[in-house]
């Protein structure tokens, strides 16, 4: 039978709105017959179907307001996601060695407006969730890394239509979870949604009218002693749903896991959450009851009610919720405290606060934000943990949404870039934005024009860095290992040798480094003599004074070696290293190397070697030969 013998009904209900017939099958049939391109064509609730069957319905708006929309949309997505595959499988042609998605690339992919963006973060979430390209942890890593550009772009976007709404018309739930949305940049698919946020508040105030078994139109026209008495129940409600049956807490500590103090879809699942996440979930719950409670900063120099210096620094200010009787006087007003389970506490307990106005809902984001930066830039002052130093240049980012137009964030942000060598087209591109006019205070490093340009040198000195790993090497017949190999690594440190294991990356038949990583021998030997009062009469065992900087003193007649290495007896364990071939050793059993940047070089780890991606195989063909050679 013919499948135009069926009615048009039959053929789009039954037959071509099954599962089984995919996207592909339907865009087959319309090029096979034109009866069947205008029965498929025009018909937009199959389109529509096709369409959240194979992405979901992951869309916030969708365009129910439009006729036959769904066959374009289906058609713009497909092509996006064929544009977005392409370029994350090209990125390491154009970005190896340094591992950093280029902006131009990341533009040139969301450009246009709603939903491109959001096209191209559901399928960059779709590619690292798929089992066959996570193989490839190359491809992963470049797919993770535009990821988090991506959003990065869709959240500046999102920051800047925020910050530009009158005061009367921000949320400071919506404010937090956009902070919130920031912190979980790196999270997949995991990353907080806004409406997975509102659901649970939904719950949240059905419990509490569970609890108060209330009719809100009596409650309407009640009297106004019988008003206000309600309305303290439905806080008094409020507070014994969060608090007692839900066990909603402050945030314990940064020792657990700093990311997760302005995490809102963790608050909701763990239950804990800062100053700002608990006050905007109560602050929501009041309004959705009907009572509207606004934000106030108490500065009182009050650490009664915190365990340590850390507890009061973090929450200092002091947040809290205030409720006004609007048919009383202010010394009706009463405060909810949520650090220490949402207590209602009478005016008389904040003689400061009687005739302080509300917080603006922007004063208690920068607030927010102002714990997240300070507590990471301490961690790593005090600690010099890697991960936080990485981590900051992100939330210091997140101030320059917050504020495009400080030059003094700006210019930080510009500096960490530098600093670490990343994001540098983000950096310059901020820079560039900038309305350069007379600025107020002093700039905290120099002025944007100086850091522009060093942005641009750096930038240029990584493009060279770029070209230069393009280079062929071809192996001397005097060289001992090759690439992929997992070796040992023979040094000395604190007057004691040690062997760990190690991953060839990369190597060079003489020493040869730039003049950055010299000058940092230099100066990290310099420091470590400066604290001797006399260096003529101290003797200096180069071995150890290096060691301090996880640097080998090179040999400049032997073959160098680029390796990763990982240390566990470090508080920062990951290093790459430059080390002479007299240190190395062939390990006969094979380890994986927990190194972060091991996926810049290497496709996979087969248990015996690392499988070198296709740019590394470029720079170094003849290496793979001697390494299944070495192994066996």
């Amino acid at each position: 039978m013919s499948l135009l013998s069926l009615s048009k009904k039959v053929l789009i209900c039954y037959i071509f709105s099954l599962d089984t017939i995919s996207i592909s099958d339907l865009q087959s049939l319309m090029v096979s017959c034109r009866p069947l391109y205008n029965i498929i064509r025009e018909s937009d609730e199959l389109w529509r179907l096709k369409f959240i069957q194979r992405w979901g319905n992951f869309l916030s708006q969708t365009p129910n307001s439009c006729e036959n929309v769904w066959f374009e949309w289906t058609t713009m997505r497909l092509k996006k996601a064929k544009e977005v595959q392409k370029a994350v499988q090209n990125m390491s042609s154009v970005a190896y060695p340094l591992g950093q998605s280029p902006l131009i690339v990341i533009n040139e992919l969301i450009a246009g407006s709603y939903p491109i963006p959001e096209y191209v973060q559901n399928e960059l979430e779709e590619i690292i969730d798929d089992k066959k390209i996570r193989e490839n942890k190359t491809t992963l890593h470049y797919a993770k890394d535009v990821l988090v550009k991506v959003r990065i772009s869709i959240l500046d976007k999102k920051w800047r239509d925020f910050m530009a709404q009158p005061e009367s018309r921000k949320s400071l739930f919506e404010g937090v979870a956009l902070i919130s949305q920031w912190s979980t940049l790196k999270h997949g698919k995991q990353q907080t949604c806004l409406k997975d946020l509102e659901i649970s508040i939904d719950e949240i105030t059905d419990r509490v009218k569970q609890v108060l078994e209330l009719d809100v139109g009596k409650v309407s026209r009640a009297s106004t002693v019988e008003l206000k008495k309600n309305n303290l129940n439905i806080l008094d409600s409020i507070n014994q749903v969060m608090f007692n049956e839900l066990g909603f807490k402050k945030f314990p500590d940064f020792d657990t896991d700093y990311n997760l103090y302005c995490n809102f879809r963790q608050a909701f699942e763990r239950k804990e959450g800062c100053p700002a996440v608990l006050c905007a979930i109560y602050q929501e719950v009041a309004r959705k009851m009907g009572i509207v409670c606004e934000a106030v900063l108490c500065y009182q120099n009050d650490r009664e009610d915190e365990n340590s210096l850390w507890d009061f620094m973090m929450n200092f200010p002091k947040l809290l919720l205030r409720w006004k009787d609007s048919a009383g006087s202010e010394d009706d007003s009463i405060y909810i405290d949520v650090i220490p389970g949402g207590y209602l506490n009478p005016s008389s307990l904040y003689p400061s606060l009687r005739e302080q106005p509300a917080a603006s809902v922007d004063s208690v984001l920068f607030e927010m934000q102002n714990v997240l930066t300070y507590f990471r830039g301490h961690q790593f002052d005090d600690f010099g943990l890697e991960r936080v130093k990485n981590d900051l240049p992100f939330y210091i980012r997140l101030e320059c949404s917050m504020s495009p137009q400080d030059p003094n964030i700006i210019t930080r942000y510009a500096k960490d870039c530098i600093d670490l060598g990343i994001q540098l087209d983000d950096a310059i591109q901020l820079l560039q934005s900038l309305e350069y006019g007379p600025f107020i205070g002093d700039l905290y490093y120099r002025s944007p024009s100086k850091m522009l340009e060093k942005c641009i040198s750096k930038l240029n000195e990584q493009k060279a860095e770029i070209a230069a790993a393009k280079t062929v090497h071809h192996r001397p017949s005097s060289l001992k290992f090759s690439v992929g190999l997992v070796v040992i690594c023979n040094y000395k440190k604190w007057g004691r040798n040690f062997r760990k294991p190690c991953v060839i990356v990369s190597w060079n038949v003489k020493f040869q480094e730039s003049n950055e990583w010299i000058c940092k021998v230099t100066s990290d030997d310099d420091r470590y003599n400066s604290d001797e009062e006399d260096l003529d009469d101290v003797i200096v065992d180069e071995d150890e004074a290096c060691s301090r900087t996880k640097k080998v003193i090179p040999s400049q007649d032997q073959p160098h070696y680029h390796i990763l290495m990982v240390d566990s007896d470090e508080d920062n364990p990951q290093f790459q290293l430059n080390v002479p071939e007299e240190t190395l050793e062939l390990l006969p059993a094979a380890v994986p190397i927990g190194h972060d940047k091991i996926w810049f070089h290497f496709e996979r780890f087969d248990g015996r070697r690392y499988l070198p991606n296709a740019e590394k195989r470029a720079q170094f063909p003849e290496d793979e030969a001697v390494t299944l050679s070495l192994i066996g």
